[in-house]
């Protein structure tokens, strides 16, 4: 297991991070706090509940994060984190609230993308890698 939660890696134009946890609600709830510090700190006083489910884990991690940047964007909001309430691999779904307040964002990402991306797990535990579109 990594020390840190997440790490930005080189890339020319966009934002790439690998992010990781000992289970992918871990790492899942890391790779969203790598994307959200992007747009500054925010408080807590919003909350929004999500639910994604998906054909497989990477398109599962995928349109999460993107459900999360566009309620953030649609609704004016900027989330500091977020807190998985479940997580079936069976099935591909995850549930989970975040949690954040009203103002503009200090950057934007325009999207999550499948380009460079990675959700594995290994005896150390899980990763994630995505590549935000800036």
């Amino acid at each position: 297991m990594q020390e840190k939660p997440y790490r930005f890696l080189e890339h020319t134009a966009d934002i790439l991070f690998e992010a990781y946890g000992e289970s992918y609600s871990e790492a899942f709830q890391n790779s969203a706090h790598a994307m959200l510090s992007i747009f500054g700190k925010a408080g807590e006083s919003e909350r929004a509940a999500f639910s994604v489910t998906a054909h497989n884990i990477e398109e599962l991690t995928v349109q999460a994060l993107a459900d999360l940047l566009a309620h953030m964007d649609t609704h004016e909001v900027v989330f500091s984190r977020v807190q998985v309430s479940s997580f079936d691999a069976s099935k591909n779904r995850i549930e989970f609230t975040a949690f954040g307040e009203k103002k503009q964002p200090r950057d934007t990402v325009k999207a999550v993308t499948y380009h460079e991306m990675m959700v594995k797990e290994d005896k150390d535990g899980w990763t994630i890698r995505i590549l935000l579109d800036v």
